[in-house]
């Protein structure tokens, strides 16, 4: 083949196998970026605090808000003598009211946690979620606390069981900036604790 005798064309099928790989390569990394890129589900725009991704199904934001429900309950109601275990989370999980709630109860509470060297555990059940239509979502669940103290009279353990009844709204998070993991916040708590067992 004259091609490989010829030093132009020699030059130009080089240049041109050269050009082939790299618009070659270029598509093979295209592909590859397209296929194996997550799914955005949330990022924050402007005019909107959180953008909801349109491929996401109602079912996906259920088990958002599922998540935050538990993980908020157990941040706010595993607790020892000092107070809750994970106190740090707190600020990332509540706003507004429902960090008001959070704190007034924790202060209200404090001297007989510490008094009584108490220790609770909450276990989270079923998690009925609503939502609505401008984004903010509403949870109730049950579960049970179990807690140990110590009598401050006759220093024995004392072991109780209490059924928790929770209502938890929730509200698109304004500041991602500082806490991306948490795309909802609790505005509003409320609970109620009946006891069922106890060594009392």
């Amino acid at each position: 083949m004259d091609i490989f005798i010829s030093k132009e064309k020699l030059a130009f099928f080089w240049f041109s196998a050269a050009c082939v790989c790299l618009a070659l390569t270029a598509w093979y990394v295209y592909d590859v970026a397209i296929t194996s890129r997550g799914s955005m589900l949330y990022v924050p725009i402007e005019g909107s605090h959180v953008y909801v991704d349109r491929t996401m199904q109602d079912l996906d934001l259920d088990e958002l808000v599922d998540y935050h429900t538990r993980l908020a309950l157990e941040t706010f109601l595993n607790r020892g003598p000092r107070g809750p275990l994970t106190m740090e989370r707190l600020p990332f999980l509540f706003a507004g009211k429902g960090m008001e709630q959070v704190r007034k109860e924790i202060q209200d509470t404090k001297y007989d946690f510490h008094s009584r060297q108490m220790h609770q555990i909450m276990e989270v059940g079923q998690v009925r979620v609503q939502h609505f239509p401008n984004g903010d979502a509403e949870t109730v669940t049950q579960g049970q606390i179990i807690r140990v103290s110590l009598d401050p009279a006759s220093k024995e353990v004392v072991n109780q069981s209490f059924t928790v009844t929770a209502r938890l709204n929730w509200e698109r998070n304004q500041n991602l900036r500082d806490s991306r993991r948490f795309p909802f916040v609790c505005n509003n708590i409320e609970y109620s604790l009946s006891p069922y067992s106890s060594s009392e």
